[in-house]
């Protein structure tokens, strides 16, 4: 005899069943026709003893790939594989992946000197220190429309060594997420850092901030989280817009012996103050960098060095760390290094024009300011300049102008 199902069971038996169909077509194994989304993962065995590393790039689906052009520095990359057909000529290295899971794997050099012989990026029997943009090289991806990736880095390291942070953040699982937005072959650029090493760490206003560096390094971590803690409130009000993850590297010689910013982290040099005599701060300037990632157009290197050192200055001005007459002799100083200076617009900026560039701002950010009763500033012309990425002297004037209202006497100087 059929019993009856009464209305509550059957409404319990009716979800149960939708569950597991959505269950059933969502796995793993049974990817939609629609679904044009392959995972990325980037495994990476780190070699002290050959200076260098293996890296593997996993593709889930190289179907959804029609072909990778990695940019390969024969003197950098060696000893590549793939599944596939691969074409390696006059510095490019062209894979063209076949359906299902594929991989393409070689061997990077890890230490880098520049010509000062100073290195970049160094790895000894106890840590290593570079930045992935050098690890993974560049790439132009030609991919079936709509394609995108979901992408993971994971490092095997050396016996004995213990940590390796990057400035992306951390799954549950461990591994790192890359996840570039302008990217859809997303690319773990920016400074690593593993090995035997000594981190601090702390959020301030969301922002994950690490500070690491090799055991024993003079790099004062605790001395950086707590400048951080004391300029962060400017740093946010300024910007807006911060990474959520920051990692600082520190080592000292035979490292570079200044500061070098990259994608979401930056290294300084153990023995770089955090504030130097004159007023200016490596670390603030390198971390406007990071922030900020606007590159120049010819001749325009002025206005990214130059924003950078004006607000290495400005907040620490703003955040109290000097009173009203050290700024003004800050700026005397400023003034002084740069009185040889007859022009901003070279290909790169030298220390003094960025000290030049440095009070060209300082008198723009004024005059905005007078013309607008106080209501903008230079503040909104970098926040729009770090829309665009790329900028000009056209660009800066144009959003200084629409912000002032009309033309600025200051971006008519002979010096532009």
């Amino acid at each position: 005899m059929r019993l009856p199902i009464i209305p509550e069971l059957r409404s319990t038996l009716l979800l149960v069943s939708a569950l597991l169909a959505l269950a059933f077509f969502s796995s793993p194994g049974f990817a939609g026709k629609g679904d044009k989304t392959y995972q990325l993962e980037y495994r990476v065995v780190l070699q002290p003893l050959t200076d260098s590393a293996r890296v593997t790039i996993h593709i889930s689906d190289g179907g959804l790939l029609n072909s990778v052009d990695f940019n390969i520095d024969p003197q950098r990359y060696s000893d590549i594989k793939a599944d596939g057909k691969v074409s390696i000529k006059d510095g490019r290295a062209v894979w063209e992946p076949p359906e299902g899971a594929v991989k393409f794997e070689f061997t990077a050099k890890i230490s880098s000197k520049r010509d000062n012989g100073k290195y970049d990026a160094r790895i000894t029997e106890d840590w290593a220190i570079f930045r992935g943009d050098n690890l993974i090289p560049a790439a132009a991806v030609k991919a079936v429309k709509g394609a995108t990736s979901e992408a993971r880095l994971n490092f095997q390291l050396p016996s004995g060594w213990s940590h390796v942070d990057t400035g992306w953040p951390r799954d549950k699982n461990g591994s790192f997420i890359i996840d570039n937005p302008q990217r859809n072959f997303d690319r773990p650029v920016g400074w690593i850092i593993a090995g035997k090493v000594g981190t601090r760490r702390d959020f301030i206003s969301g922002t994950e901030i690490s500070v690491a560096a090799p055991r024993g390094s003079a790099l004062q971590r605790m001395d950086v989280l707590a400048f951080f803690n004391f300029v962060w409130p400017q740093v946010e009000r300024t910007f807006h817009k911060l990474p959520p993850k920051l990692l600082i590297v520190g080592a000292g010689d035979p490292m570079w012996r200044g500061g070098l910013s990259a994608s979401n982290s930056l290294f300084l040099h153990a023995d770089r103050p955090l504030v130097s005599e004159n007023g200016t701060s490596s670390l603030l300037h390198e971390l406007v960098h990071v922030i900020t990632r606007i590159s120049a157009e010819n001749n325009a290197d002025w206005i990214v060095e130059g924003l950078a050192e004006y607000y290495s200055i400005e907040l620490l001005y703003r955040s109290g760390g000097m009173t009203d007459a050290r700024y003004q002799k800050v700026r005397r100083w400023l003034i002084n290094w740069s009185k040889k200076v007859t022009t901003l617009r070279v290909k790169r900026s030298s220390g003094p024009t960025t000290a030049r560039a440095v009070v060209l701002l300082q008198d723009l950010d004024r005059e905005i300011r007078e013309r607008t009763g106080n209501q903008r500033s230079l503040d909104d012309v970098t926040r729009e300049l770090m829309q665009v990425g790329k900028v000009s002297l056209k660009i800066l004037r144009s959003s200084a102008e629409g912000l002032a209202g009309g033309k600025l006497a200051t971006l008519e100087s002979e010096l532009l």
